[in-house]
């Protein structure tokens, strides 16, 4: 009986751990799509286009995930680079763009650094 109690302990903790690295990892791969999707537009387009709102689409359900997995710290960096990530969207082209993405890249680090304490690493 207690090795079954230990071993599905076991089980939940390793669960845990795979869903809240996927959901990081996922969340991350999103939020440089979303970037890269951001760059790749001509200067003179103000629109995002399609691919980068795919990219912010998923970018809120990995961060969905995030709540329900880590701490209130990581939600809290993953939620300002979600805004960040919006305001590069909504940047005019050209600087004003550039210092948005920077800016993303600044909170990314934020999230990458977070991740990494919550999981011990």
């Amino acid at each position: 009986m207690v090795t079954t109690v230990v071993g599905g302990r076991r089980e939940q903790r390793t669960w845990a751990r795979d869903a809240l690295t996927d959901a990081f990892v996922g969340f991350l791969e999103a939020s440089w799509a979303h970037s890269d999707a951001m760059k790749a537009l001509s200067v003179d387009q103000a629109n995002p286009g399609e691919r980068a709102e795919e990219h912010y689409a998923e970018m809120r359900s990995r961060l969905t995930r995030l709540r329900l997995l880590a701490s209130a710290q990581v939600l809290e960096a993953g939620q300002e680079l979600l805004r960040r990530q919006r305001a590069v969207q909504e940047a005019p082209p050209g600087a004003g763009r550039e210092q948005a993405l920077e800016d993303a890249a600044r909170a990314r680090r934020r999230v990458v650094a977070a991740a990494k304490r919550e999981m011990g690493l």
